[in-house]
């Protein structure tokens, strides 16, 4: 019975292990799977929209409907959103305000007819009239995201010591091998090999002992000296 406790137990660890978001897939909080870049990006451009139709159809700009949703929208986007994918969510307020508020203009009529100068106007006021909600809101986004990169970090990363000791080793292996003396090189240079253990030294030259003759030149080549024939066969007789 306890040896089928154990298993199973084990069993129950390997699936808890299985099923574990990993560290750049969770949201802020929690360890669950947070929503994918076009998700945070949805969750602050459909908000947004709703709020930017609803002010321009009552008084023909953005007002607090728009600014609350808004900055909720981009909120919700840099808090929920997959640790891998901030970059999105942190650049995304000004562009969502650049597409939905002058759409909404043009399409429910908010812009007079009259020439360039009205229509300037009536595509201004609303992009001012929100700016200062739009640099608020980027304001928050960036800074939340800068957060979660310097707290959700992976948590398998190898320390400042693990990663001086690799270096360490890494850099003795690229170490050039000792190189080999060249035989141009003199003599007391060169390393002597050990001699092998039970070979006798060699006896020292006895004093008064002639040294060996050097060879005349052209011996070593097995040339013979000028003036010198090579001698002749002996005759046999017939």
């Amino acid at each position: 019975m306890s040896e089928l406790r154990d298993r199973s137990a084990a069993f129950d660890d390997d699936v808890e292990d299985y099923d574990a978001v990993p560290w750049n897939y969770r949201a802020i909080f929690g360890s669950f799977k947070g929503i994918p870049w076009w998700a945070a990006i949805l969750s602050a451009l459909v908000p947004a929209f709703i709020g930017a139709f609803i002010d321009i159809n009552s008084s023909k700009t953005v007002g607090w409907t728009f600014n609350v949703v808004f900055f909720v929208g981009a909120l919700a986007g840099i808090l929920l959103v997959q640790r891998r994918s901030l970059f999105a969510p942190m650049v995304q307020p000004p562009l969502i305000l650049a597409a939905t508020v002058p759409t909404l203009v043009l399409l429910t009529g908010g812009v007079a007819k009259g020439g360039l100068s009205s229509m300037a106007l009536g595509l201004g006021k609303p992009l001012i009239d929100s700016f200062p909600v739009m640099a608020v809101t980027t304001a928050v986004t960036v800074l939340l995201g800068i957060v979660r990169i310097m707290i959700q970090k992976d948590p398998n990363r190898p320390s400042k010591d693990e990663v001086r000791e690799a270096k360490a080793e890494l850099k003795s292996r690229s170490k050039p091998a000792p190189r080999k003396p060249s035989r141009e090189e003199p003599a007391e240079d060169r390393p002597r090999r050990p001699r092998p253990e039970g070979t006798p030294a060699r006896r020292p030259r006895p004093e008064g002992t002639p040294a060996r003759r050097p060879r005349a030149e052209g011996a070593a080549r097995g040339e013979r000296p000028a003036g010198q024939r090579r001698p002749r066969p002996p005759r046999e007789d017939r």
